[in-house]
C-alpha cells in the first residue's frame, strides 16, 4: 500500500510539473516576447523605421519566437502564442489590423503552401489506404464534431441551420495537420503513430473535398435561412444582416 502511495504521489508531481510547464512558462514566455515585440513594434511604427510590410512581418516572427523559446523549456506553444498576441497590442495598437491584412494576403500563400505539402506526403502513402482510414474520415468530419458542437450550443435557441452550419464549416484541415504535428513532436515513437498518421490524412483529404465543394452553396443557403428568420431569433440579435451571396 505504500509503494501505492508513492506512486500516486509521484504521478501528482508529475502532473503538476507538466501544467507549471505548459501554462506558467507558457504564459511567462508570452508576456515577454509579446510585450518586448509590441514595444519595438510599436516603437518604429511611431518613428516610421519599419515600412507596413515589414510590420506584418515582425507580427509573423513573434509566434515563431515564441515556438522556439516553448521548445527550449517544454512550454506550450500554443499557450504561449495566444498570451503574446493579447500582450503584443500593450505596446502596438495595430497589431489586430496587421495581423488581418497578412492573413489575406501572405497568410492565404502559407496555408497553401502547407496543402501542397500535404498533397505530396499523400501521394507517397497513397497505397497504404484502405477502407477503414476513410470510414474514419467520414465519421470523424460528421458525428465525432459535428455532435458535439450541437451538444455545447444547447440552451442557444439556435436554429438547426446554424447548429448545422457551425458543426460543418468548423475547424478544419489546417487544424488538423497542426495538431498531428504536434502529437508527432511529443510522442512520435509510440505505438499506432502510422495508423494516427494515415487516418489523419485521409480526414483531411477528404475534408479539402467536401467542405470545398460545399463551401460556397453552404453559404448562400444559410444566408437564406437567415433572411427568413424573425427578427427575434438569436441569429439576429446583436448582429448584422447578413445578405445572400450574388
Amino acid at each position: 500500500m505504500a509503494l501505492s502511495g508513492e506512486n500516486a504521489d509521484g504521478e501528482r508531481v508529475r502532473l503538476m510539473s507538466f501544467m507549471i510547464e505548459q501554462l506558467g512558462y507558457g504564459t511567462i514566455i508570452g508576456l515577454g516576447i509579446g510585450s518586448a515585440g509590441g514595444w519595438l513594434l510599436g516603437l518604429s511604427h511611431r518613428h516610421k523605421w519599419i515600412t507596413q510590410s515589414w510590420q506584418q512581418l515582425g507580427l509573423v516572427a513573434l509566434p515563431l519566437l515564441c515556438a522556439l523559446a516553448s521548445e527550449a523549456v517544454g512550454a506550450s506553444m500554443f499557450i504561449a502564442a495566444f498570451v503574446a498576441g493579447l500582450a503584443v497590442q500593450g505596446g502596438f495598437k495595430e497589431a489586430g489590423t496587421h495581423s488581418v491584412e497578412f492573413t489575406e494576403g501572405w497568410g492565404q500563400l502559407l496555408n497553401l503552401s502547407v496543402f501542397f505539402l500535404f498533397g505530396m506526403l499523400v501521394g507517397r502513402a497513397w497505397n497504404q489506404f484502405n477502407w477503414m482510414y476513410l470510414l474514419y474520415g467520414i465519421l470523424s468530419l460528421t458525428v465525432v464534431r459535428m455532435l458535439p458542437v450541437a451538444i455545447a450550443l444547447i440552451g442557444t435557441r439556435l436554429s438547426r441551420a446554424t447548429l448545422l452550419f457551425m458543426g460543418w464549416f468548423g475547424p478544419r484541415g489546417l487544424a488538423s495537420i497542426v495538431l498531428r504535428l504536434v502529437y508527432f513532436q511529443q510522442g512520435m515513437h509510440q505505438s499506432g503513430a502510422s495508423t494516427i498518421r494515415l487516418t489523419v490524412m485521409a480526414t483531411v483529404l477528404i475534408s479539402i473535398f467536401v467542405h470545398g465543394l460545399s463551401a460556397m452553396p453552404g453559404i448562400e443557403l444559410y444566408a437564406r435561412k437567415i433572411q427568413q428568420m424573425p427578427l427575434t431569433a438569436p441569429e439576429k440579435v446583436n448582429t448584422t444582416q447578413i445578405e445572400p451571396v450574388g
